[in-house]
């Protein structure tokens, strides 16, 4: 009884929370108290489960945690067999339910997974998932003790994956000293399982708060929807411009299709008025080269010759996209690093938006950058690389 009190309450904030979440606030209402319990949290893992799940996987051999790991996933299957008919898949709910059989039988209680070579595929389907089904929205982000991130949509599905568990009713009948190992084996082995992702979220994440959250909704939609969530507007342009090494046009970054029609345009301005109009709107220019002077050229030629060196002398960072989000910049940072290419996420606020930006770790000088930035275009396939200025 206590259990199921327990549960409920939580159902009942889960649904509080849920009142007060916006798309303005990222879903994320009572962000300072979810950082606290979060903090928490990794203070715990780093004593306790990560210790654990590193001995544990350094100890027991892979075939033996892939066995451990079907078995805890065969033991509770009967969720995902539960929600595929409450969302209307009658036949995925038939093949996962012929599933669980077999491994249950044929794959001695679950321990090797028989199903999936005789074309009997694994979902993932839970109690969140459905409500997302039948409409309901993410809802507020919440990060329980010891449990970590979840939301509001999903904190129902503590009710459903308990009530299909057999491992939480054969705790009514089987000795603690035999159900309590299996409990605390449950949550080291899926511990292991994480490892590599969470030593991936330390490394990469500016603040793996934010990462983590940003990462949970994501993974939240594309289990949702089956892997195929709707397409978004695209919202990959932070509106930084540049001027181009060989042109004084000005050019938007990334978004080049929706150009207004050239009788829309505002005249170009002069080339000399380039990087007064640009600096004014806190953008950079990249100046252009200037070819040295002629014998017996005019005072004002030889000025304008004596400052070339100075130009040349200003170094640039490039950048090479701009994501909405950590997670999305963290995972073309893996992509780009396959290729050879060493980036850093940099995060810029425009217009109170957060960008992260990717750009290149070395710093050029004016006839690097150009040389460089052709490389990286024709390296990565991004045609929207851009400049800017390194601080100094």
């Amino acid at each position: 009884m206590k259990r199921v009190s327990y549960l409920a309450v939580i159902v009942l904030l889960g649904s509080l929370l849920s009142a007060c979440a916006t798309p303005q606030n990222n879903h994320d209402p009572i962000e300072p108290v979810n950082r606290v319990t979060d903090k928490v949290n990794d203070n715990i893992d780093r004593v306790t489960l990560k210790p654990l799940a590193q001995g544990y996987t350094a100890a027991v051999p892979k075939p033996m945690r892939t066995a451990v790991s079907n078995f805890y996933d065969n033991a509770t299957y009967m969720n995902t067999v539960l929600n595929d008919f409450l969302q209307g898949k009658g036949e995925q709910g038939i093949r996962d339910f012929i599933r669980f059989l077999i491994n249950t039988t044929l794959g001695a209680g679950g321990l090797v997974d028989v199903a999936t070579s005789m074309g009997l595929e694994r979902h993932e389907e839970d109690f969140g998932q459905t409500l997302g089904v039948w409409g309901m929205s993410q809802g507020a982000y919440i990060v329980y003790p010891l449990l970590g991130p979840n939301s509001a949509r999903k904190t129902p599905d503590f009710i459903s994956a308990t009530a299909t568990d057999p491992l939480f009713w054969a705790s009514f009948f089987v000795a603690p000293y035999v159900t309590i190992p299996l409990a605390a084996l449950k949550y080291v082995d899926k511990r292991a399982q994480l490892l590599d992702a969470s030593d991936m979220r330390d490394e990469l994440a500016l603040d793996p708060y934010v990462f983590t959250r940003e990462a949970y909704f994501q993974h939240r939609e594309y289990e949702t929807y089956d892997g195929n969530p709707p397409k978004k507007k695209k919202i990959d342009d932070d509106g930084w411009e540049e001027v181009d090494f060989d042109s004084p046009s000005i050019k938007t970054k990334i978004h080049l299709e929706d150009t207004p029609p050239a009788d829309e345009l505002p005249p170009a301005p002069a080339a000399e008025s380039v990087e007064v109009a640009m600096q004014s709107a806190e953008q950079a220019v990249v100046e252009p080269e200037t070819p040295a002077p002629a014998a017996g050229a005019s005072v004002e030629d030889q000025a304008i010759s004596a400052e070339q060196p100075a130009a040349q002398s200003k170094h640039y960072v490039i950048n090479l996209s701009s994501h909405y989000s950590e997670v999305e910049a963290a995972a073309e940072q893996g992509r780009l690093a396959r290729l050879g290419v060493e980036t850093e996420i940099w995060p810029v606020s425009i217009d109170n938006r957060t960008w992260y930006r990717l750009r290149s770790v070395e710093r050029f000088d004016r006839a690097q950058a150009r040389e460089r930035l052709q490389s990286l275009r024709e390296l990565t396939g991004l045609t929207g690389i851009w400049l800017e200025p390194a601080e100094h």
